[in-house]
């Protein structure tokens, strides 16, 4: 039995120099293999193509689960370790891919249509972004930078050049000329949701006063016509689109 253990102690030690030469190989192989992974095609639309990074920089997905594991370990595990857990990952993912397909197919009708910001136009988003942005977390311009200075950005400028950039804005500006435009909510259907909903404005027994939730529902009402547009819109550029999903 000791002979056997030594003969083993022996040839894992004789295998060391090997193994690490081995590991440079690998390396080099699993970068290879990376490379390939990352650059893999998952759907093309319109010519156009989406590759496996853009996915999983999509659906982010490690930074999920380590958002869920503080939450709960144990549906973490679920999610990783089962079959069940499994499909509600592929699922997740599938949806997220098809955010991207609907994100270019506005990207496109953007170029098509030559949408374009001013500056002006870029610094009052700006400023209005902000502004949210400070209100909603309660923050003062020395915190503000604070963050952005952990975030990587050295000045607000910075920060602001990036902003601009984001090609969001420019389909927002298509979503609002093209789609939302002309969005009217009536003196009908405002009542006519308070009246089918006065539930959810009674506290206490005592039902608020339909004046006094107005605005509230109108916002709603907006919105929820807003999301029904802005979906028949994508739906409509998909239906005479050439999509092809790879996954």
């Amino acid at each position: 039995m000791k002979k056997k253990i030594l003969a083993l102690i022996l040839i894992i030690v004789l295998a060391v120099p090997l193994t690490a030469a081995a590991q440079n190989s690998n390396q080099t192989a699993d970068t290879d293999v990376k490379n390939k992974t990352e650059a893999k095609i998952v759907a093309q639309v319109n010519g156009e193509k989406i590759t496996n990074q853009q996915l999983a920089q999509k659906t982010n997905l490690n930074q999920l689960l380590m958002g869920i594991n503080r939450i709960s370990p144990q549906f973490v595990q679920t999610l990783t370790k089962t079959e069940s857990g499994q499909k509600v990952l592929a699922k997740y993912k599938e949806q997220q891919l098809e955010s991207l397909i609907n994100n270019l197919l506005l990207q496109q009708q953007v170029e098509q249509k030559g949408i374009s910001l001013t500056q002006k136009e870029k610094n009052e988003i700006y400023q209005k972004q902000k502004k949210a942005i400070l209100e909603r977390n309660n923050l003062n311009q020395e915190k503000f930078l604070s963050i952005l200075k952990k975030q990587g950005f050295k000045t607000e400028k910075e920060y602001k050049q990036k902003f601009v950039k984001n090609p969001q804005l420019k389909i927002n500006k298509l979503v609002e000329k093209e789609v939302v435009s002309n969005l009217e909510v009536s003196e009908a259907e405002i009542k006519q949701t308070y009246q089918e909903n006065k539930e959810q404005f009674t506290k206490n027994g005592k039902t608020q006063p339909l004046e006094k939730v107005k605005p509230q529902i109108k916002e709603m009402l907006k919105q929820q016509k807003r999301n029904k547009k802005i979906s028949q819109y994508v739906e409509n550029l998909r239906e005479k689109a050439e999509i092809e999903k790879n996954i």
